[in-house]
């Protein structure tokens, strides 16, 4: 019996072993279950919320090529309607025996022996713009204009008394250092001054039709270049002589031949 009962006994203490190995590596086995099953479903949480940023990406590009697509349909609308514009307008200045294009290869070929001076002519929004240096024209801080400078000024004077309709517009610009000069109290007062001055010469010299003549100054606030530097200062200092070819009268003489 007593044999008996140690046998027993040890076979109970045996499968009593093999149970609690299997219990823990059931346990352990479900642990990792679990966090498996933890991960994937925060894999899954990721998943879709970058599934929804993704959407969201789409649905905002596709809704932004939609505007980008209405914003040039309408660019292009407007560049036609604008070329149509121009050449409406040098339609009619054919009509009076010119064109913008003919005045501004004038002006390009009776000033081309100052073209070195930094003489520049561009069409721009249906007007002509003819742009002067200050060094062709004026002494630093100065509005006063000498024979030389009277003189440059005669070949562009000649053109505009060829095309009487055509307005004129006479603009200064200066850089934004101050001016250390007792005569302007500003750049904005020596801007205005020396557009002035070019006018009273188109007018006393060279005959031009002071009813077509308007003068203006910006001072330092029309700046084409950084006042940085020396070389961007000298750009800024300038005189703009923009032609514009009576655009309303133009429009109304168009419509009246409709």
């Amino acid at each position: 019996m007593i044999i008996l009962l140690a046998i027993a006994l040890m076979s109970s203490c045996v499968s009593s072993k093999k149970y609690k190995t299997a219990k823990a590596e059931n346990e352990a086995l479900q642990s990792q279950l679990t966090a498996a099953n933890a991960k994937m479903a925060s894999d899954a949480e990721a998943a879709n919320q970058k599934i929804t940023g993704l959407n969201k990406q789409v649905s905002d590009l596709t809704a932004q090529n939609a505007s980008l697509s209405k914003d040039a349909t309408a660019y292009k609308k407007m560049m036609a309607e604008d070329r149509a514009t121009q050449d409406a307008l040098n339609a009619a200045l054919k009509e009076q025996g010119t064109s913008m294009d003919e005045i501004a290869k004038k002006i390009e070929t009776a000033m081309a022996q100052l073209s070195e001076a930094g003489i520049e002519v561009k069409e721009k929004e249906g007007l002509l713009l003819v742009t002067l240096p200050e060094k062709l024209l004026f002494k630093e801080g100065s509005a006063s204009l000498d024979k030389k400078a009277k003189d440059a000024l005669g070949p562009l004077a000649a053109i505009l008394n060829d095309y009487p309709k055509v307005q004129i517009y006479v603009v200064g610009h200066t850089d934004s250092l101050k001016i250390h000069n007792a005569k302007f109290q500003d750049n904005l007062s020596l801007s205005t001054e020396r557009a002035n001055s070019i006018v009273r010469v188109f007018k006393e010299n060279y005959q031009v039709n002071p009813a077509r003549l308007l003068a203006a100054g910006r001072g330092k606030f029309g700046p084409v270049s950084t006042n940085s530097t020396k070389e961007g200062r000298a750009m800024n200092r300038r005189i703009q002589i923009i032609l514009n070819p009576g655009i309303n009268q133009l429009l109304d003489m168009m419509m009246e031949s409709q």
